[in-house]
């Protein structure tokens, strides 16, 4: 052994574990909501910069049809994808420069935006400014782990992804599971019940092509959902009942938006 090594070992063992314990969050006492940010998730395309070594925002790995955490710089394969638990849903309404000139407005779920616009060649609503405005599915989800563990995030649909949007509501709200005391009956979930799995797939129209998502739900009714199903799935569904109360309150504050969209049509 090493006298660096040696030394390393030394001064280690002189931190004992409940010393480790005590100081459990120390240093970040000062920080709140205000001061972090959940990231978003999205489907890198061919032109997207994650993906150019040449770039600077390039991410290591990355292709098109990879799943892209923005906070964590962080790309997974899309033919593995992700498992969320979805926490809370709302409509919201994006204003973009054209050509992918970043981020206008959030006009949220009041759609009155776009009584003013006009549509183009491809039924996209435009500003008077020519900027457009992009009626989205916004999701916020728990991203799950193999271990039981889990992070939040923001997931995003919009342009050709809005009928995956509908699709999935669709899927969470004609779940009915067993009454778990009134037998024969059943009610319908809390939407953080379930889980999904989310990948990528290739799609393509007459104007190009691009990667979408694919959606499956995890649990049938039967089941018992993530409690019964997911390591540390009791602690994920009470989380997420605490964390939908935060989102419902504004406590939750999203990495803002750097793309236009997931898809390109």
């Amino acid at each position: 052994m090493s006298k660096q090594v040696a030394k390393k070992q030394e001064a280690g063992a002189l931190v004992d574990v409940n010393i480790l314990l005590q100081d459990s969050g120390a240093g970040m006492e000062n920080m709140s909501s205000d001061d972090m940010m959940i990231p978003r998730l999205s489907i890198l395309q061919q032109m997207s910069p994650q993906v150019n070594k040449r770039d600077g925002a390039y991410v290591e790995d990355a292709e098109p049809g990879f799943v892209l955490d923005n906070v964590a710089g962080k790309a997974i394969d899309g033919e593995q994808g992700i498992t969320v638990v979805p926490i809370s849903y709302r409509r919201a309404h994006i204003e973009w420069k054209a050509d992918r000139g970043g981020l206008v407005r959030d006009h949220g779920a009041d759609s009155s935006c776009l009584d003013s616009c006009t549509r183009g060649d491809r039924g996209q609503y435009i500003t008077s400014e020519g900027n457009e405005i992009a009626p989205t599915s916004e999701y916020y989800v728990y991203v799950i782990e193999e271990d039981g563990s889990f992070s939040p995030a923001m997931l995003s649909m919009s342009k050709s992804q809005l009928k995956k949007a509908r699709r999935w509501n669709s899927m969470m709200n004609r779940l009915q599971v067993p009454h778990p005391t009134d037998k024969g009956k059943k009610f319908a979930p809390a939407m953080f019940w379930n889980a999904y799995k989310l990948t990528t797939v290739p799609e393509e129209n007459d104007q190009g092509s691009w990667f979408g998502w694919n959606i499956e739900m995890m649990f049938d009714a039967s089941s018992g959902g993530i409690i019964e199903q997911l390591p540390n799935g009791t602690g994920i569904y009470l989380s997420a009942r605490e964390f939908k109360d935060q989102v419902s309150s504004g406590e939750v504050k999203v990495s803002p938006e750097s793309e236009k969209d997931d898809a390109a049509f």
